[in-house]
């Protein structure tokens, strides 16, 4: 079952496209516009806790905020993102704009609701599920079990057991720039210097903030990570195996 983040920017969600998306097994998660901060919370950022985010509006009164809702969503994730809309409101121009901005498609709200819904679960579908043969090949982060596969093109690594876990580009980032120094010690300023490329004005705790974020996705037990060591009060080493 999928959680989906749905923002409505012009009145309440109705019962009927609440129980359009529980039928299809999907959980709906209202945003209201003035809590919208809580997607990009460091701490507990909820934009990792969605499968995908649909945004509605009725008369367009504020696509300008949608416009920069967009892109700040697309600075920190790549989850599927859509724009719900009536098609005689939105213009051409407006949905090549959404569109060039990084929305995934736009759903039409004169089109039938399950049609819609199955649309936004076939894309999660796809995008969740590992990648099958015939796609780029993955760059290894470590020898052995075939293991710990980075996927650059899908911001994504493959466990062990053949587990595809999507990241947010942040964590991507993080975790790509640890492999550069695989068993080498990187301080929190290192990491956030790259990471964000920004001065560091003692932002430790965005760093671990993240590093706790990536640990809940690819460790086993978060409790004694596998792979991202903590080295006390310096910053954290990747515990890998580099290839020859």
């Amino acid at each position: 079952m999928y959680t989906i983040g749905y923002i409505s920017l012009s009145s309440q969600l109705d019962e009927e496209r609440k129980r359009a998306f529980n039928v299809l097994q999907c959980i709906i998660r209202p945003i209201e516009k003035e809590k919208i901060n809580l997607l990009f919370e460091v701490e507990d950022c909820l934009l990792d806790k969605i499968d995908t985010l649909i945004v509605e509006d009725v008369d367009f009164s504020d696509i300008n905020w949608i416009c920069e809702l967009i892109m700040k969503v697309r600075k920190q994730s790549d989850i599927p993102l859509w724009i719900s809309a009536p098609s005689d409101v939105l213009s051409k121009t407006s949905r090549i704009v959404y569109l060039q901005l990084g929305a995934d498609g736009i759903l039409d709200q004169d089109d039938d609701l399950d049609e819609a819904i199955l649309i936004v679960r076939n894309c999660i579908n796809r995008f969740k599920q590992p990648r099958l043969k015939g796609n780029p090949k993955r760059t290894t982060l470590a020898t052995g079990v075939e293991a710990f596969q980075l996927i650059p093109q899908n911001l994504s690594v493959c466990l062990e057991n053949g587990k595809e876990v999507n990241l947010t580009k942040l964590e991507f980032l993080t975790i790509e720039y640890l492999h550069k120094h695989a068993c080498k010690t990187m301080t929190y300023e290192e990491i956030y210097q790259n990471v964000w490329n920004d001065t560091y004005k003692n932002r430790k705790y965005r760093v671990s903030n993240l590093v706790c974020h990536l640990r809940q996705k690819i460790e086993m037990d978060i409790e004694h990570p596998k792979y991202i060591k903590t080295i006390r009060s310096k910053g954290y080493m990747l515990n890998i195996k580099q290839q020859n």
